[in-house]
């Protein structure tokens, strides 16, 4: 086989192997977050949910289009979307949970006490 010939088809491979890799790494992330969710173990509102889906979604639709399977790329990078913007979400309702505990914890400065006689 020519240089050429074996090069071209050592990219392709390694094309392929890297979609393979990216999709079911999304894959896993996704639905094992779903798998969690699903048992209790993460709560949907969660960061981590959120990342697993965001991070998953993006990677699986990575995936996809290397394959060139368009139809399932678009729809992961929706799902990707989704889960970014829950994750953001996430990030702003546990950053105004900490403004209002620090809020709190302000209000309950010690009183002094006084005895009655």
């Amino acid at each position: 086989m020519p240089v050429g010939r074996a090069r071209g088809l050592a990219e392709k491979v390694g094309k392929r192997m890297l979609a393979a890799v990216l999709g079911w790494v999304g894959t896993i992330g996704t639905i094992g977050a779903f798998a969690l969710h699903s048992t209790g173990r993460m709560s949907s509102l969660s960061v981590r949910y959120a990342l697993l889906n965001g991070v998953g979604g993006l990677l699986a639709s990575a995936g996809a289009a290397l394959y060139g399977a368009w139809p399932s790329a678009a729809s992961n990078l929706v799902w990707a979307a989704l889960g970014l913007r829950a994750l953001v979400v996430a990030l702003r309702e546990r950053r105004g949970a900490r403004v209002v505990l620090d809020e709190v914890r302000s209000d309950e400065d010690p009183q002094p006490v006084t005895l009655a006689a």
